[in-house]
């Protein structure tokens, strides 16, 4: 089981499931490039979606992983919806959680990153401590869990002169239209799992998944923002669980 670091955090995204996933399945938590701890290797790294699927298959190829189970939050929901349409045979169920991969506006600040200049700047004055407190504070209901070691986690890859640049550059380059096409024909068993409360991936985006997936179960989560795992682990990890372990 391989879980895709949440868009713009490192591995912390993953913290309440690791170990609760760990009892019955190999599991693998990797910040792919631009994302978190991960050092650049490539100057000319595209970042754009053929890109990060590469990575994806990459770092399968290095740990000699025929096939996994994938799961992605937020973008890395839309990068892991994406190897599974262009590597089904690689991807045995897949878990989207507030994922991207609609052809669908962002946010107002996500779309600001689009501008040239002004995206640049956005960026890099979103990155002070106080700001990062404030985003991920809004992603999320229960605002007791963003203690300050996660919030510490959370902000210090932000700092990145590279993962500056991958999340404007992925912001104007990822091209969903393509994921969203791919939908209909998408058969790898799909876990949907969204939290109401999302004020970045609203909840309706959850039902338009799940209108195009031929194979999906949906589950939606009252009293959860954009990061589910995070805010509400307890039943995401009892879906997540079920799902993964369930022959079907």
């Amino acid at each position: 089981m391989i879980l895709l670091s949440p868009g713009g955090t490192s591995v912390i995204g993953w913290k309440d499931q690791l170990d609760v996933l760990a009892r019955d399945h190999t599991v693998y938590v990797v910040d792919l490039p631009g994302q978190g701890y991960t050092q650049l290797k490539d100057s000319g790294f595209a970042f754009d979606l053929d890109a990060m699927v590469a990575a994806v298959g990459a770092f399968m190829d290095s740990l000699r992983v025929r096939q996994a189970a994938l799961a992605g939050n937020s973008w890395s929901g839309g990068w892991a919806l994406a190897f599974a349409q262009r590597h089904p045979d690689r991807v045995t169920k897949l878990a989207l959680l507030d994922a991207t991969g609609l052809d669908l506006p962002g946010t107002l600040m996500w779309e600001s990153l689009k501008i040239p200049v002004i995206g640049e700047l956005a960026v890099k004055l979103s990155t002070g401590k106080s700001t990062v407190r404030s985003l991920s504070e809004g992603m999320m209901v229960n605002k007791q869990r963003v203690t300050e070691q996660l919030l510490d986690e959370w902000w210090a890859p932000m700092t990145f002169h590279d993962n500056i640049r991958a999340t404007y550059l992925l912001e104007r380059r990822l091209d969903w239209a393509q994921t969203e096409r791919a939908l209909p024909a998408t058969n790898t068993p799909t876990l949907v799992l969204w939290g109401k409360q999302d004020t970045v991936q609203p909840v309706e985006r959850a039902h338009r998944f799940a209108e195009l997936l031929p194979n999906e179960q949906l589950v939606i989560l009252d009293g959860c923002g954009h990061a589910p795992q995070l805010d509400c682990p307890e039943p995401v990890n009892r879906h997540l669980q079920t799902f993964f372990t369930d022959s079907r």
